[in-house]
Parts: structure tokens; sequence; C-alpha cells
């Protein structure tokens, strides 16, 4: 198989400060649609979390949904991440994922909307393929972020009195589109020239 490889240029940076109790990913999704990040990168994404839902491949290899884990770690965290951005792609209106779940029973968990396992909620929408290393005062777990992660609010006490210090950092690429695709082949990445 043809490796693809596309140049594509950074076109600006967005920050934006979250808020406490935002959803990290359906934020993400959010700022990508205010600003029509089609394709870019997370740079960063550093704060604090109440809890942090994440996909990891287990300690132990075993059969079925690839061998993922879904783990809920609770909070108070602190967390760093960064991942890809591209829009989800599901050019065939027939896989939808009721026929992904019937195929492969709980692959995508019932929490996520649409493709949100996989990063995204639906066909031309943002997707996000985001790896969060999340720190507890027990452990350091680090994974593939999913819905249902709500930023921590700021005090030991959990009253935001004051705004949150959760910040992204988002790059906006042009020239290039990452297509998080899912069709009858199954799923994967494709990239086409702007």
């Amino acid at each position: 198989m043809k490796r693809q490889a596309f140049s594509g240029k950074i076109e600006e940076v967005i920050y934006a400060r979250l808020e406490a109790g935002e959803d990290l990913l359906r934020a993400l999704w959010d700022i990508c649609k205010q600003f029509d990040v089609k394709t870019g990168i997370l740079l960063d994404a550093t704060g604090s979390m109440q809890k942090v839902r994440v996909q990891r491949f287990p300690h132990q290899p075993r059969p079925g949904n690839t061998g993922i884990d879904y783990v809920e770690i609770p909070g108070h965290l602190e967390v760093s991440a960064h991942g890809i951005i591209g829009m989800g792609w599901v050019p065939d209106k027939s896989i939808t994922p009721e026929s992904v779940n019937k195929a492969d029973p709980g692959l995508l968990q019932e929490i996520d909307t649409g493709f949100g396992v996989a990063g995204f909620e639906g066909h031309e929408t943002p997707y996000f393929h985001v790896h969060i290393t999340v720190s507890s005062a027990s452990e350091t777990v680090c994974g593939h972020l999913m819905e249902g992660s709500p930023i921590s609010k700021n005090t030991w006490n959990g009253e935001a009195k004051v705004p949150s210090h959760f910040t992204v950092a988002i790059a906006k690429v042009s020239g290039v589109i990452l297509r998080a695709t899912w069709d009858k082949a199954g799923y994967y990445h494709d990239l086409v020239p702007e």
C-alpha cells in the first residue's frame, strides 16, 4: 500500500479557556466548529479535571473490540493532552452507530454521541484523536480521550469562584484534510489535498 502524504500550512493558533463542567472532547469539537477548523493539531490541553474517560490497551491482551479497555478515572486530576484534528467521514449512509454496534457489540459506548468513541459525531463533523495523560494522587494513566470527561472546578471543595485555568491551543492547518473515515472497509484515516 502506498503511503499518503500531503503538505499543509499552519494558518493560525487558537487559544481557548474552558470552564468548569465542560466536557473536554465536546468543547474541542465546539471550538473547531466556531473557528472552522477542518484539519489541525491539538498542540496542548492543560489543566485539572473532575474525571476522565479513556480507551487504553489492557495489561493482558484479550480478543474482542481489539482488546481495548474503557476506563473512568475519578478526580481531582491533572492532565496534559495532544492530538490530531480532522473531519468525521461516513460517506455511506447505511453505516450508523447502530450498525457498527450490531457488527461488534459494545464497540461504541452508550455515553458517546454518534461515532464518539472514534472521535466524531457524524459525517463532516470535527474529529479528534487525542492522547491524554492523567495524574491523580495515586496513579498516572495514558489513553485515548472519550466523552464524559468534565473540566474541574478550581478549588479543593468544588466551588468555581474564579474562571478556570484549563486552556487549549489548537493549530488550524490548510492545504490538506484529514478524514476519519468509517466505511464498509472499516475505520481508517484518509488524507486528501484541500
